[in-house]
């Protein structure tokens, strides 16, 4: 793999960074986390760019009116996002119902829904996670009922990030109880895409340390009709684990692009800051945090990129995605909480622009997952398939 970025991968990243650095400013940021904030966690004029720049269609396929790049491409795009924190919901839409829908969908959904996610005209919301820590889908207990032409949906689920904002739900439900006793039990799983004004629907905020658009989703004998079903009935794990891949790629490139702009903060504080008569950034244990720091941020991010490139060429990369995504999750940890204390007891002050990265840091290391359901992921390639080695 060489890793250095194509002319238009180059310009792509350029345009990007030049657009954040004057759309989502810290200012910005502070007005969308506000209480009395009516933009339901992101802005409609940002969202309307973004189409109006075609990024919202970047990994759809040029047939359904995307660009249809590639995911590196994806990554190097919202790797900017990440730097600026972008809040937008992006990823639950442009990445997670883009590629079910893609990968799921019947020829009519694409025809229909792709081009309305390239033009900005539809929000989706992923609501997957129930009430455990676990992600692993056997812990999904949301029921679908068939009921003539329709399912009925009866449940939970918690953690729907702009829920109240989006026009649909993408809804993995359990359609089959299956073995309750098989904790890997994959069966019995189906996606739904339901229009979230549908009687008996009720979203209520979930307030979270970020101040982000979290909610928790109350299902209620929701009736949804079967030409709503994306994917196969019970037999949705098989598409959905590749779009749950996807998109893990995606959201580690965001988080990297978070701790590139952290550790530039406290790299440039480290060289302003004086104390002593000195810069505090002569000194050994400053040093030491910002080179520890950047070396596994480079280790992350070049990992999330020869993923990304694997993926593209098709490989099986459940192993390196598992990979990939804990170490993320474990450095933007690092990155945030160490990077913060550089900056000594005003790191923590609400004044401190880098409190909106401190804030977010320990919500993505446990977000989409988390370390601990990765590293069962690569146990599992490790202990039940012949080593994968890519290149």
């Amino acid at each position: 793999m060489d890793i250095k970025l194509s002319e238009e991968q180059q310009q792509l990243m350029e345009s990007a960074a030049r657009f954040m650095d004057k759309h989502c400013t810290p200012a910005f940021l502070r007005s969308i986390e506000s209480r009395d904030s009516k933009l339901l966690g992101y802005d409609p004029n940002m969202w309307k760019e973004f189409a109006d720049m075609g990024w919202l269609g970047i990994n759809i396929p040029e047939d359904n009116g995307g660009m249809g790049m590639s995911v590196l491409d994806l990554v190097i795009l919202i790797r900017e996002f990440g730097r600026h924190i972008c809040p937008s919901p992006f990823l639950s839409t442009a990445v997670t119902a883009a590629d079910a829908i893609a990968r799921a969908g019947t020829a009519q959904q694409k025809d229909k829904l792709l081009p309305e996610i390239v033009e900005g005209k539809k929000i989706y919301a992923f609501a997957y996670q129930e009430y455990s820590r676990f992600f692993h889908p056997s812990h999904i207990k949301l029921a679908a009922k068939a009921d003539g032409d329709n399912f009925v949906l009866n449940g939970t689920k918690l953690f729907v990030e702009f829920a109240e904002a989006a026009d649909t739900l993408l809804v993995v439900a359990r359609t089959d109880a299956g073995d309750a006793s098989d904790k890997k039990n994959t069966k019995g799983l189906t996606m739904f895409l339901v229009d979230r004004k549908t009687a008996g629907i009720t979203t209520k905020h979930m307030p979270t340390m970020a101040r982000d658009r979290h909610y928790e989703v109350r299902f209620n004998n929701v009736k949804v009709p079967k030409a709503n079903v994306l994917g196969k009935v019970n037999g949705a794990w098989a598409d959905l684990e590749q779009t749950i891949l996807k998109t893990a790629v995606a959201f580690a490139g965001y988080t990297n692009g978070a701790c590139f702009e952290m550790h530039a903060h406290a790299t440039q504080y480290a060289k302003d800051r004086v104390q002593f008569g000195r810069p505090i950034g002569q000194m050994q244990v400053i040093q030491m945090y910002l080179s520890q720091l950047i070396m596994e941020l480079y280790g992350s991010d070049t990992l999330t990129l020869f993923t990304a490139f694997n993926m593209d060429k098709g490989r099986h990369v459940r192993g390196y995605v598992g990979k990939m995504k804990a170490f993320s999750a474990e450095t933007v940890g690092r990155v945030m909480d160490i990077g913060s204390q550089i900056f000594g007891g005003m790191g923590y002050m609400e004044e401190q622009d880098t409190t909106l990265y401190l804030r977010r840091g320990k919500q993505y290391q446990l977000a989409f997952g988390g370390t601990e359901y990765w590293e069962e992921v690569i146990a599992e390639e490790i202990i039940d398939r012949d080593p994968v080695v890519l290149s």
